[in-house]
């Protein structure tokens, strides 16, 4: 990913600006995180439960058919 960055000079100066402008919060000796940092975080989390709850409803109903009639799932092991 380096010499992608490197050969790539809108992607060297992309990170180039966000380094220069979180060299200074990085200095600052605050501790915990602020409102913001905490909804991102909490953005992330639901996200990744949207997802995970995607992922299980799309196997459910890819095997709606199965679990109806009572067969036996792949890797069920009945």
């Amino acid at each position: 990913m380096l010499n992608l960055v490197r050969d790539n000079p809108v992607l060297a100066f992309t990170f180039a600006f966000v380094r220069t402008r979180l060299e200074p919060l990085r200095e600052r000796n605050e501790r915990g995180a602020s409102a913001v940092e905490w909804a991102v975080i909490a953005a992330i989390c639901v996200l990744a439960a949207l997802a995970i709850g995607g992922a299980v409803v799309a196997v459910i109903n890819a095997n709606k058919g199965k679990i109806q009639s009572g067969t036996t799932l792949p890797g069920g092991g009945g």
